[in-house]
């Protein structure tokens, strides 16, 4: 992980802080002309008291972008 931002209260426990940060990811997703394989990277929040990690609309969004171009490259090279 790198860069931390701003923290807020964990949803989940209720009493840890949520600590933001900038983490690179790499997935495949299926779709129906195959699958695509993405490299992004994405804002992930961690609880600093239960751990659980916390998944934002921005990273929703960053991640289907990189569905859809890669999909695209996908239909374009066909």
């Amino acid at each position: 992980m790198s860069e931390q931002s701003n923290q807020d209260c964990c949803n989940f426990c209720q009493s840890g802080h949520v600590t933001r940060y900038f983490r690179q990811i790499a997935f495949r997703q299926r779709t129906d002309k195959g699958y695509v394989s993405c490299s992004v990277t994405i804002p992930l929040g961690v609880c600093d008291h239960c751990g659980s990690k916390h998944w934002t609309e921005d990273a929703e969004a960053i991640t289907e972008a990189a569905v859809r171009r890669e999909y695209v490259k996908l239909m374009s090279a066909a």
